[in-house]
């Protein structure tokens, strides 16, 4: 499984617990909002994965997500391999 698959799983992983749900039909391709996320939701979600992953995502960069890919990247370009 490459990086972006375990975040990929870890953002359902996450998402699922923060918003009491299934995202099992998730993809990089989804956007946010059409998901079912609200903002609030989306910071606990944000949150929770920087905890996890040891990294921290400025607040500004939050506002340009729109997909779950977005958010991917954004954690990719704060990890070191």
């Amino acid at each position: 499984m490459s990086d972006t698959q375990d975040l990929l799983v870890l953002f359902k992983s996450v998402a699922a617990k923060v918003d009491k749900r299934k995202f099992d039909h998730v993809t990089r391709e989804s956007v946010i909002t059409e998901l079912g996320i609200d903002s609030l939701s989306m910071m606990q979600i944000v949150g929770e994965m920087e905890t996890e992953l040891g990294v921290m995502i400025p607040d500004e960069d939050l506002v340009e997500l729109r997909t779950v890919g977005d958010l991917v990247k954004k954690i990719e370009t704060r990890t070191v391999a």
